[in-house]
């Protein structure tokens, strides 16, 4: 007999989406897919601002435009921003992405490339076709969260970016460095440590 959730739990009550590995990996997943569908190639910092920031569309649009109008509409709201800061928000996001992207390509659904001296993140067939398959509601949001936010961020050089992503996380600069691509050593050696074949999606 499977346990029921005590829904006088706090932990199960607190519980936070991006908590579950899954979830941020869908994310990453839909990023990628979103990215490649604007003819973009994303290396690990461009991604995880990306990905960040559209699950935070707000940080970065004006809330009176139509775009955050059309983001309300599909369930965004701003207390998802509120119960920390963004840039400690971010900090602890991005400290998993590297390892998120190391399993996806563990599981065959990404696949690391060099493009122009720069090792970005592409999706394979495969994982195509788990992004297909991400039909929720959130789903849906989250692609039009980043075909709206992406732009902003790709047009940008990265110390510009680097520029914007200080006043868009509200951060004094001194706070955090931006995350440092992993070697090729050392992101074959994460992803060699991942050799389930599960399926996630």
């Amino acid at each position: 007999m499977s346990a029921q959730v005590d829904p006088t739990d706090h932990a199960a009550s607190t519980l936070r989406a991006e908590s579950v590995p899954a979830f941020r990996m869908a994310q990453i997943l839909l990023v990628l897919v979103g990215a490649q569908a604007q003819e973009s190639k994303l290396d690990l910092e461009r991604l995880s601002v990306i990905e960040f920031l559209s699950a935070n569309p707000f940080l970065v649009l004006d809330p009176d435009s139509p775009a955050s109008n059309q983001l309300r509409l599909q369930g965004f709201g701003r207390h998802s921003i509120t119960y920390a800061s963004p840039s400690q928000r971010f900090v602890s996001r991005r400290e998993r992405v590297t390892s998120d992207i190391a399993q996806l390509v563990a599981f065959g659904l990404v696949k690391l490339a060099v493009h122009e001296g720069h090792r970005v993140f592409t999706v394979t067939e495969l994982g195509q076709r788990s992004a297909n398959s991400l039909c929720s509601v959130y789903a849906d949001a989250y692609r039009l969260s980043i075909a709206t936010v992406a732009p902003l961020v790709t047009r940008l050089s990265s110390p510009k970016m680097r520029e914007h992503l200080e006043t868009w996380l509200r951060v004094d600069p001194v706070l955090f460095d931006l995350i440092d691509s992993p070697t090729i050593d050392e992101f074959e050696a994460e992803a060699s440590e991942l050799t389930s074949r599960d399926m996630l999606f």
